[in-house]
Protein backbone atom coordinates (compact mmCIF):
# COMPACT_ATOMS: atom_id res chain seq x y z
CA UNK A 1 0.00 0.00 0.00
CA UNK A 2 0.82 3.10 -0.61
CA UNK A 3 2.13 5.93 2.10
CA UNK A 4 -0.44 8.44 2.66
CA UNK A 5 0.40 11.99 1.33
CA UNK A 6 -1.71 14.34 3.44
CA UNK A 7 -1.32 18.27 2.17
CA UNK A 8 -3.53 21.15 3.72
CA UNK A 9 -4.03 23.86 1.56
CA UNK A 10 -5.39 27.37 2.25
CA UNK A 11 -5.42 30.35 -0.60
CA UNK A 12 -5.37 34.41 -0.26
CA UNK A 13 -7.87 36.31 -2.27
CA UNK A 14 -7.90 39.63 -3.64
CA UNK A 15 -10.49 41.90 -5.73
CA UNK A 16 -9.50 42.29 -9.30
CA UNK A 17 -9.49 46.36 -10.80
CA UNK A 18 -12.45 47.18 -11.83
CA UNK A 19 -10.90 48.32 -15.06
CA UNK A 20 -9.56 44.80 -15.35
CA UNK A 21 -13.22 43.64 -15.21
CA UNK A 22 -15.41 43.92 -18.64
CA UNK A 23 -17.79 46.83 -18.84
CA UNK A 24 -20.75 44.55 -18.79
CA UNK A 25 -19.82 42.29 -15.31
CA UNK A 26 -19.40 45.46 -14.13
CA UNK A 27 -22.79 47.37 -15.63
CA UNK A 28 -24.64 44.08 -14.44
CA UNK A 29 -23.52 44.25 -10.92
CA UNK A 30 -23.83 47.28 -10.06
CA UNK A 31 -27.34 48.58 -12.22
CA UNK A 32 -29.31 47.93 -8.62
CA UNK A 33 -27.02 49.67 -6.78
CA UNK A 34 -28.27 53.35 -6.61
CA UNK A 35 -25.59 54.95 -4.29
CA UNK A 36 -21.86 55.32 -4.30
CA UNK A 37 -21.33 53.89 -1.07
CA UNK A 38 -23.06 50.62 -1.96
CA UNK A 39 -21.05 50.13 -5.17
CA UNK A 40 -17.58 50.85 -2.79
CA UNK A 41 -19.28 48.15 -0.24
CA UNK A 42 -19.87 45.60 -3.53
CA UNK A 43 -16.54 46.76 -4.80
CA UNK A 44 -14.56 45.49 -1.68
CA UNK A 45 -16.46 41.78 -1.89
CA UNK A 46 -14.79 41.31 -5.30
CA UNK A 47 -12.02 38.94 -3.92
CA UNK A 48 -14.78 36.88 -2.37
CA UNK A 49 -16.17 35.40 -5.78
CA UNK A 50 -13.94 34.24 -8.15
CA UNK A 51 -15.79 35.55 -10.91
CA UNK A 52 -14.49 39.31 -9.52
CA UNK A 53 -11.47 37.95 -7.56
CA UNK A 54 -8.24 36.54 -8.10
CA UNK A 55 -5.78 34.36 -6.24
CA UNK A 56 -2.65 35.97 -4.78
CA UNK A 57 -1.12 32.80 -2.67
CA UNK A 58 -1.09 29.49 -2.47
CA UNK A 59 -0.40 28.03 1.03
CA UNK A 60 0.76 24.13 0.96
CA UNK A 61 2.17 22.17 4.17
CA UNK A 62 3.10 18.57 3.22
CA UNK A 63 2.52 17.05 6.81
CA UNK A 64 4.17 13.81 6.69
CA UNK A 65 7.70 15.67 5.67
CA UNK A 66 6.93 18.86 7.78
CA UNK A 67 7.26 20.85 4.45
CA UNK A 68 5.84 23.67 3.14
CA UNK A 69 5.31 26.22 -0.22
CA UNK A 70 3.86 29.01 -1.08
CA UNK A 71 2.90 30.07 -4.49
CA UNK A 72 3.04 33.63 -4.15
CA UNK A 73 3.26 35.55 -7.71
CA UNK A 74 1.95 38.52 -9.41
CA UNK A 75 0.91 36.71 -12.55
CA UNK A 76 -1.79 34.45 -11.47
CA UNK A 77 -2.05 32.19 -14.29
CA UNK A 78 1.77 31.24 -13.69
CA UNK A 79 0.91 30.77 -10.05
CA UNK A 80 -1.81 28.41 -10.96
CA UNK A 81 0.25 26.52 -13.11
CA UNK A 82 3.34 26.27 -10.41
CA UNK A 83 0.47 24.80 -8.02
CA UNK A 84 -0.98 22.45 -10.24
CA UNK A 85 2.40 21.12 -11.77
CA UNK A 86 3.73 20.36 -8.10
CA UNK A 87 0.44 18.70 -6.60
CA UNK A 88 0.69 16.75 -9.87
CA UNK A 89 4.08 15.45 -8.27
CA UNK A 90 3.49 15.18 -4.67
CA UNK A 91 -0.16 13.41 -5.51
CA UNK A 92 -1.82 13.52 -2.02
CA UNK A 93 -4.08 11.04 -0.61
CA UNK A 94 -5.81 13.27 1.81
CA UNK A 95 -6.01 17.21 1.58
CA UNK A 96 -6.89 19.07 4.82
CA UNK A 97 -8.47 22.54 4.65
CA UNK A 98 -10.17 25.24 7.23
CA UNK A 99 -13.50 26.23 4.65
CA UNK A 100 -11.84 24.49 1.63
CA UNK A 101 -14.95 22.78 0.53
CA UNK A 102 -16.88 25.65 0.33
CA UNK A 103 -14.38 28.83 -0.75
CA UNK A 104 -10.70 27.54 -1.24
CA UNK A 105 -11.51 24.37 -3.73
CA UNK A 106 -14.09 26.16 -5.84
CA UNK A 107 -12.04 29.27 -6.18
CA UNK A 108 -8.87 27.30 -7.46
CA UNK A 109 -11.13 25.14 -9.83
CA UNK A 110 -12.89 28.57 -11.35
CA UNK A 111 -10.06 30.76 -11.40
CA UNK A 112 -8.11 27.92 -13.62
CA UNK A 113 -11.09 27.54 -15.73
CA UNK A 114 -11.43 31.09 -16.18
CA UNK A 115 -7.72 31.42 -17.12
CA UNK A 116 -7.50 28.39 -19.09
CA UNK A 117 -4.66 26.59 -16.55
CA UNK A 118 -5.00 22.44 -16.88
CA UNK A 119 -5.32 20.55 -13.84
CA UNK A 120 -4.53 16.66 -13.57
CA UNK A 121 -8.23 14.78 -13.63
CA UNK A 122 -6.51 12.61 -10.94
CA UNK A 123 -6.16 15.66 -8.44
CA UNK A 124 -10.20 15.96 -8.62
CA UNK A 125 -9.97 18.87 -5.36
CA UNK A 126 -12.83 17.38 -3.63
CA UNK A 127 -15.98 19.45 -2.65
CA UNK A 128 -18.47 16.75 -1.58
CA UNK A 129 -20.16 17.88 1.79
CA UNK A 130 -20.05 14.89 4.48
CA UNK A 131 -16.92 12.95 3.62
CA UNK A 132 -13.40 13.59 5.26
CA UNK A 133 -11.61 10.00 3.49
CA UNK A 134 -10.34 12.57 0.59
CA UNK A 135 -10.95 15.89 1.90
CA UNK A 136 -10.89 16.74 5.98
CA UNK A 137 -12.66 20.73 5.91
CA UNK A 138 -11.32 21.21 9.68
CA UNK A 139 -14.73 23.83 9.80
CA UNK A 140 -16.81 21.53 7.92
CA UNK A 141 -16.15 18.99 10.84
CA UNK A 142 -15.71 21.22 13.67
CA UNK A 143 -19.04 23.17 12.79
CA UNK A 144 -20.99 19.49 12.22
CA UNK A 145 -21.61 20.54 8.69
CA UNK A 146 -23.85 23.56 9.41
CA UNK A 147 -22.16 26.34 6.76
CA UNK A 148 -23.98 29.08 8.82
CA UNK A 149 -22.77 28.69 12.21
CA UNK A 150 -19.76 30.91 13.31
CA UNK A 151 -16.26 29.57 13.74
CA UNK A 152 -13.33 31.56 12.67
CA UNK A 153 -10.03 29.38 12.65
CA UNK A 154 -8.76 32.11 15.06
CA UNK A 155 -11.88 31.29 17.34
CA UNK A 156 -11.09 27.83 16.67
CA UNK A 157 -7.39 27.61 17.64
CA UNK A 158 -8.31 29.64 21.13
CA UNK A 159 -10.64 26.37 21.74
CA UNK A 160 -7.76 24.41 21.40
CA UNK A 161 -5.38 26.05 22.81
CA UNK A 162 -3.52 26.09 19.35
CA UNK A 163 -0.76 29.43 18.65
CA UNK A 164 -2.87 31.57 16.38
CA UNK A 165 -1.87 33.02 13.41
CA UNK A 166 -3.52 35.69 13.07
CA UNK A 167 -1.16 37.77 15.06
CA UNK A 168 0.43 40.08 12.89
CA UNK A 169 -1.22 40.38 9.03
CA UNK A 170 -4.83 39.95 8.57
CA UNK A 171 -7.42 38.82 5.83
CA UNK A 172 -8.25 42.39 5.66
CA UNK A 173 -4.70 44.03 4.68
CA UNK A 174 -4.21 41.00 2.06
CA UNK A 175 -5.02 43.40 -0.93
CA UNK A 176 -3.04 46.30 0.67
CA UNK A 177 0.33 44.55 0.74
CA UNK A 178 -0.36 43.00 -2.62
CA UNK A 179 -0.60 46.14 -4.21
CA UNK A 180 2.68 47.10 -1.67
CA UNK A 181 4.69 43.91 -3.10
CA UNK A 182 4.81 42.48 0.38
CA UNK A 183 4.23 38.94 -1.19
CA UNK A 184 6.21 37.25 1.43
CA UNK A 185 4.24 38.43 4.49
CA UNK A 186 1.52 37.45 2.63
CA UNK A 187 2.93 33.97 1.97
CA UNK A 188 4.51 34.10 5.32
CA UNK A 189 0.61 34.51 6.70
CA UNK A 190 -0.96 31.82 4.37
CA UNK A 191 1.43 29.51 5.32
CA UNK A 192 0.79 30.15 9.08
CA UNK A 193 -2.78 29.12 8.54
CA UNK A 194 -1.75 25.90 6.68
CA UNK A 195 0.46 25.32 9.93
CA UNK A 196 -2.78 26.07 12.41
CA UNK A 197 -5.25 23.64 10.18
CA UNK A 198 -2.60 21.13 10.62
CA UNK A 199 -3.00 21.37 14.17
CA UNK A 200 -5.99 21.42 14.47
CA UNK A 201 -6.46 18.07 12.09
CA UNK A 202 -3.82 16.44 14.61
CA UNK A 203 -6.23 17.38 17.43
CA UNK A 204 -9.40 15.64 15.80
CA UNK A 205 -7.92 12.74 13.43
CA UNK A 206 -8.09 10.45 16.59
CA UNK A 207 -11.85 10.94 16.39
CA UNK A 208 -13.15 10.85 12.86
CA UNK A 209 -11.72 9.06 10.19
Amino acid sequence: MAPSTTVIVDIETVGQDRQRLPPRVIEILFRALESAEEREEAEGRFGLDPCTGRIVCIGIYWLEVDRARAYCQREERELLANFWSDLAQIRPTRFVTFNGKSFDFPYINIRSAVLGVPSPRELLLDTRRFSTERHFDVREVLTNYDRYRKGTLEFFCEVFGVPSPKDGIDGSKVAQYFEQGRLEEIANYCLADCRATAQLYRRLRPYFR
